[in-house]
């Protein structure tokens, strides 16, 4: 008698609290700089950020890179990107609030 295979089921990311914490700075930011139409952005490039599998602190200006992306307005994607880096620069410095 053949056994079946096991189900294969995929492991959920797991996110550093301080990537979350940083994640949701900058989910703030491109909500405040998209307008009422940015949740369902952000929340789809999230999704497509979490499935790469780059949800790591490392993997942030990947999602920083995604997010600005869906800004169409050169100013406001400018805007944002400049303010994202410096939360950036604040987790490598190691002051994340």
């Amino acid at each position: 008698m053949q056994r079946a295979a096991p189900i294969q089921k995929s492991a959920p990311h797991k996110i550093l609290p301080v990537v979350t914490r940083v994640i949701e700075q900058l989910d703030k930011l491109f909500i405040e700089l998209s307008g009422s139409s940015g949740q369902s952005r952000k929340e789809r490039v999230f999704q497509q950020w979490l499935s790469s599998g780059k949800a790591s602190p490392s993997g942030l200006r990947h999602y920083i890179n995604a997010l600005g992306d869906q800004l169409e307005d050169r100013k406001i994607r400018d805007e944002f990107s400049a303010r994202a880096q410096r939360i950036l620069l604040h987790l490598q410095s190691g002051y994340v609030s």
